[in-house]
C-alpha cells in the first residue's frame, strides 16, 4: 500500500494534512499504526476523487486482539464520517452534523479503539488550515519591494562552469553524486504545511547530508506546485528561508528564480506557476503573475547564454485536458509568455503529471512560431503513477512523443492489487559548450512490499545533450 496518495482536491488535501499532522502528535501509537491510519484517509480521498464508494466496515476477526487503528478500510469510512460532518457543520447544517458525528461514533466504538478526540482534533487542524488558504497566499512580489528590483530573485551563487545539477520533481529524496545543486520542481504532499515542508524537505536533506558527508552541501533550489499552495503558501516560504542557510550565495528570495553558471553560458530559470492553481476548482492551466511575466522576460532578453525553463505545471501534455479550447494539449497562458524566446531556450523541464516524458525535438506549436526545442515531463521523483491509471494514455495526438521514448518501466516491488511505475530523475552535467542531461530510474513501492534496505537508484535510461542556442 502507499501511505501516501494526494488528490487535486484543496479541500481534501487540506483533511489529509490535517490528519498526517494529528498522528505527528500522537505519541501512544506506533509508526505502523500511524501509517495504517494515513493510509486509510488517502483511500477515503481516493474515493473522493474517482467517485468510487468505500468498501464497507467490517468487524475485526475473533481473537484479534484490540488496536488503537482499525484497519485501513475502516479508518476510511471513519475519515469520510468525520469529514462529511466538519463540511456539515461548516454549512450550518446541525442535522446533518449530528446524524454524522453519531455515525462516526458507531464506527469509532464498534470498529477502532482510537479515540473520538483523535478526530476532532483532525477537524481542528482542518479549520486552521481552512482559514489560511482563504487568506491571500504568500508571494514575494519584486514590484512591491521599495525600491522595485528587476533583479530580486537572482541567486547570487554562481554555478561553477563545470558542475553538476540534480532535477526532481513532484519531490525525490535520494541525493546520488553529490551534485552542485538541487532544483526541485514543486508539490510537497498534501497541501504544503510547515510540518510537510519541514519532515519531506528539510529534515530529509539534513539526513541525507548526514549519511552521505558530503565535501560541500549541496544548494537547494525550488518552485511551488498545487499543493504547496493548498495551505496558503507558508510551508514552502519557510522552506527556501531555511533550507540553504550557511550555503553562502544560495538565499532564495522569490517563489521564483535565476540560477547562472559562472561564466554566464547557461541560466535555469524557474517560474511559480504554483500560485494560479492554488484551488483547482477555478483553473487548470494556470498563468504567471503579471510582473512576474516581466520579470522572466527581463531575464530572457538581457542574458546572452542559453536557458533551461523551469516550471511545476505543464506547457502541453499528451494525456490531460489544459483548457477547453481548439488546442486542449497546451497551456496557452504559458506559451503565449514564452514563445517568443524559444531560439534561446534549450529545454522546458516540467512536473505535475507523475510521470517521464520526453516530447519530439523542435515540436512546432502554433503555425509560424518557433518550435520547442525540447520539452520534458519529470513529475515522478516520488509519486507514481499505477499500471490502471495509464499515464502514457495519449488523449491529445498534438502532444507528440520523441520517436523511440524510453519509458518507466513497472516496479518489481508492485503489491497483490497494484503495479506502480517506477520513479526518475534527471542529472545535468554542465559545460561551457553544453549540458549532458542523463536520465535514471529507481523503483518505487507500497508499504507492503517496501524492501529491506534501499535498492540500486542508477537504472539508466536515456541521455542527451542540451546544446547553446546563443
Amino acid at each position: 500500500m502507499r501511505v501516501q496518495q494526494p488528490v487535486r482536491d484543496r479541500n481534501m488535501s487540506l483533511w489529509q494534512s490535517a490528519v498526517r499532522q494529528t498522528l505527528a502528535n500522537r505519541n501512544d501509537l506506533s509508526d505502523s499504526d500511524k501509517k495504517q491510519a494515513e493510509y486509510g484517509v488517502s483511500l477515503h480521498a481516493q474515493s473522493e476523487q474517482i467517485g468510487k464508494p468505500l468498501a464497507a466496515a467490517t468487524e475485526p476477526p475473533p481473537g484479534a486482539g484490540e488496536s488503537p487503528i482499525a484497519s485501513s478500510t475502516n479508518i476510511a469510512q471513519a475519515s469520510k464520517a468525520a469529514f462529511d460532518a466538519l463540511q456539515a457543520h461548516q454549512n450550518n447544517d446541525t442535522a446533518t452534523h449530528g446524524t454524522l458525528f453519531s455515525a462516526l461514533q458507531g464506527l469509532v466504538t464498534k470498529y477502532s479503539s482510537w479515540d473520538i478526540s483523535g478526530w476532532v482534533q483532525c477537524g481542528w487542524y482542518y479549520t486552521k488550515y481552512y482559514v489560511l488558504a482563504h487568506l491571500p497566499p504568500s508571494y514575494n512580489d519584486w514590484q512591491a519591494h521599495a525600491p522595485a528590483d528587476i533583479n530580486f530573485g537572482v541567486i547570487d551563487y554562481r554555478l561553477p562552469k563545470n558542475s553538476r545539477v540534480l532535477l526532481i520533481g513532484d519531490w525525490g529524496t535520494h541525493m546520488p553524486d553529490n551534485p552542485d545543486a538541487i532544483i526541485h520542481l514543486g508539490d510537497v504532499y498534501y497541501s504544503g504545511t510547515v510540518e510537510e515542508c519541514t519532515a519531506n524537505v528539510l529534515d530529509v536533506l539534513d539526513q541525507i547530508i548526514a549519511d552521505v558527508k558530503p565535501p560541500k552541501r549541496p544548494a537547494f533550489f525550488t518552485i511551488p506546485g498545487n499543493h504547496d499552495y493548498y495551505s496558503g503558501g507558508s510551508g514552502f516560504y519557510r522552506t527556501i528561508g531555511k533550507v540553504n542557510s550557511g550555503v553562502a550565495g544560495c538565499t532564495q528570495q522569490a517563489s521564483y528564480f535565476c540560477l547562472r553558471t559562472e561564466d554566464s553560458k547557461w541560466q535555469f530559470l524557474g517560474m511559480d506557476t504554483g500560485y494560479g492553481d492554488r484551488n483547482p476548482v477555478e483553473q487548470q492551466a494556470p498563468s504567471l503573475q503579471v510582473h512576474e511575466g516581466a520579470w522572466h522576460r527581463d531575464k530572457l532578453d538581457t542574458f546572452s547564454g542559453t536557458t533551461i525553463l523551469l516550471s511545476h505545471h505543464q506547457l502541453i501534455s499528451a494525456k490531460e485536458k489544459l483548457n477547453g479550447g481548439p488546442r486542449p494539449h497546451l497551456n496557452e497562458n504559458l506559451y503565449a509568455t514564452f514563445k517568443q524566446y524559444f531560439d534561446r531556450i534549450a529545454a522546458w523541464y516540467w512536473g505535475h503529471e507523475h510521470n517521464f516524458i520526453l516530447f519530439q525535438n523542435d515540436l512546432t506549436i502554433g503555425k509560424g512560431d518557433l518550435p520547442l526545442k525540447k520539452g520534458r515531463l519529470m513529475g515522478c521523483s516520488a509519486y507514481e503513477e499505477t499500471q490502471n491509471e495509464n499515464p502514457y494514455a495519449i488523449n491529445n495526438p498534438a502532444a507528440k512523443f520523441m520517436k523511440n521514448m524510453p519509458r518507466l518501466n513497472l516496479s518489481d516491488f508492485k503489491t497483490d492489487l497494484q503495479s506502480f511505475y517506477n520513479h526518475a530523475f534527471a542529472i545535468f552535467d554542465v559545460a561551457p559548450e553544453r549540458i549532458t542531461a542523463s536520465y535514471y530510474e529507481y523503483p518505487s513501492w507500497g508499504e507492503a512490499k517496501a524492501p529491506a534496505s534501499d535498492p540500486p537508484i542508477d537504472k539508466f535510461l536515456y541521455q542527451e545533450q542540451l546544446m547553446p542556442m546563443r
